[in-house]
């Protein structure tokens, strides 16, 4: 039995011994872990702290506008929360036009949107960057709002045809 207990004893001695010497590679290890990141980090701020040498340009506008930024001015995104609901709510690119009929109040034309829905267009109707001009039998035609500061006039005719490639008198 003290054959069997000293046994016992080597064993766990060497247990605990490998249990501490596997976390001191890993304190060593997280040690050089840490050393090497902080050399790195070290290295970079050298690089970016170092001083500037007569060849560096620097654009220095004095009171002139950004040469690289837009003469029209950011574009407005909206998302879908800040849209109206329904037809008011889409861009007239967005706008699929399916087919026009004729009623007694006069033409009226089927588009698709983008949210896989029909919706009726007549004259007047407005839509998020525009309005309904002109229906045709064959096209539709909008007034669609431009916000181009190079540009005279602030709107442009954008005519969505019923087949592609019609010609127009």
């Amino acid at each position: 039995m003290m054959k069997t207990m000293k046994h016992a004893f080597v064993g766990v001695s060497f247990v605990v011994a490998a249990t501490l010497a596997s976390v001191a590679l890993r304190a060593q290890t997280a040690t050089d872990t840490t050393a090497a990141t902080q050399d790195v980090q070290k290295s970079l701020e050298d690089i970016l702290d170092e001083p500037e040498t007569g060849d560096t340009y620097r654009y220095d506008p004095q009171g002139r506008r950004d040469p690289f930024r837009s003469l029209i001015g950011p574009t407005p995104r909206l998302d879908a929360s800040q849209r109206p609901e329904g037809l008011p709510g889409f861009l007239i690119d967005e706008l699929k036009l399916q087919g026009i009929f004729r009623t007694r109040q006069g033409y009226t034309a089927m588009v698709n949107a983008p949210d896989n829905k029909g919706y009726s267009l007549r004259v007047g109707q407005k839509v998020l960057d525009g309005e309904v001009v002109r229906i045709t039998a064959t096209s539709v035609v909008f007034r669609q709002e431009v916000n181009d500061p190079t540009r005279i006039e602030r709107y442009r005719e954008v005519v969505k045809d019923l087949v592609p490639g019609t010609t127009r008198r």
